[in-house]
């Protein structure tokens, strides 16, 4: 390469920017996998809903499945009645 000095100042220009693209989407990889929040608790119904084995399972066996990933009430959670 030495014989031509424009091709290899190009080529290493190409290399550094080439290396710099890939910190640049590193950065923003560890950016989003920060930012990005984690799946409600609530959601989780919906997922056991999504499998096959939900689908072809028995009834008592659906109710089963749904109430091991069910969230528990707590007192914040219970509306209050009002008596009017």
């Amino acid at each position: 390469m030495s014989g031509n000095p424009v091709f290899s100042s190009s080529l290493q220009l190409l290399g550094l920017g080439m290396i710099t693209i890939g910190v640049g989407l590193a950065v923003v990889t560890v950016w989003f996998w920060l930012a990005s929040r984690p799946e409600p608790e609530v959601l989780a119904s919906l997922e056991i809903m999504g499998d096959r084995k939900f689908v072809v399972s028995s009834d008592q066996a659906k109710d089963e499945m749904l109430n091991s990933v069910r969230v528990q009430a707590t007192s914040k959670q219970v509306p209050k009645s009002s008596s009017n």
